[in-house]
């Protein structure tokens, strides 16, 4: 099964450091994120409570994420 990936256009993302590239680069979801990581979701909620990640919360509570933030970690 492939998580659908798509772009979230009434987010507030002054406040979240980018890197050069995240400027145009679309949010992704949760589910999104751990396939492109390869990793369940309660792993990527660790990694979110270590802090290894630091993704924008929406108003509903929901975590996004750009990929190249995610690469990161893969390097």
């Amino acid at each position: 099964m492939s998580a659908q990936v798509r772009p979230l256009t009434n987010m507030n993302t002054k406040d979240i450091p980018t890197t050069p590239r995240a400027e145009s680069e679309p949010w992704i979801n949760t589910a999104a994120a751990c396939v492109h990581l390869g990793v369940s979701m309660p792993t990527l909620r660790r990694w979110i409570k270590a802090e290894r990640l630091k993704p924008k919360r929406t108003p509903t509570g929901e975590y996004r994420f750009r990929k190249s933030e995610l690469d990161l970690l893969l390097e």
